[in-house]
């Protein structure tokens, strides 16, 4: 898919396999470029809870970055990507395949090339990860979740924790440094 598809009013959103490591965290519901619907046929059809995985990157880290696609309309994915579709909770899958340590460890071991790092979908199909029920895996999310909005969402999480205990530190500095005249 190159960039030269990418139309301001495309009819059809598509995932860009750049776009997996520059724009994008590990969930997305609307992809932040669109296509014809012409250009789009000739794409690989991505569907609501399919991964969209980076299989071509400049660094190790990025190569096999992961977005779990989580809208409600088909869209597509180019080349330099393969769709991964399940039978599991997308979100937990991607911060498997996104963080964890073991998986990220097989993949380096696999991972092939100097200015272009590639890895083949034959590949990634060898990575094993534990796949625990589904129960399970909707309870990790919603840990892993609740602790990813504590971090970064700027309402509710670390910053704005931060920033309460700047105003309680300012609160009680100026109640220990203000005397009373005698």
């Amino acid at each position: 898919m190159p960039k030269t598809m990418f139309k301001d009013d495309g009819e059809v959103g598509a995932i860009h396999y750049g776009h997996i490591y520059t724009r994008y965290n590990m969930f997305i519901d609307k992809p932040v470029v669109g296509i014809s619907t012409k250009d789009a046929e000739k794409l690989k059809k991505v569907n609501k809870g399919d991964l969209v995985i980076a299989r071509t990157s400049e660094n190790i880290d990025d190569v096999m970055k992961t977005v779990a696609y989580l809208g409600e309309k088909t869209v597509v994915a180019g080349g330099h990507s393969t769709i991964f579709r399940h039978k599991e909770n997308p979100k937990y899958l991607s911060y498997v395949l996104n963080g964890a340590d073991y998986a990220i460890k097989q993949k380096n071991k696999m991972a092939r090339g100097v200015k272009v790092i590639e890895l083949s979908t034959a590949d990634m199909e060898k990575i094993k990860i534990p796949l625990p029920s589904l129960q399970v895996q909707e309870y990790i999310v919603s840990i892993l979740d609740k602790f990813d909005t504590l971090v970064n969402d700027i309402k509710s999480g670390l910053p704005k924790e931060i920033e309460e205990r700047q105003k309680q530190y300012e609160y009680y500095r100026e109640r220990l440094l203000s005397f009373k005249k005698s």
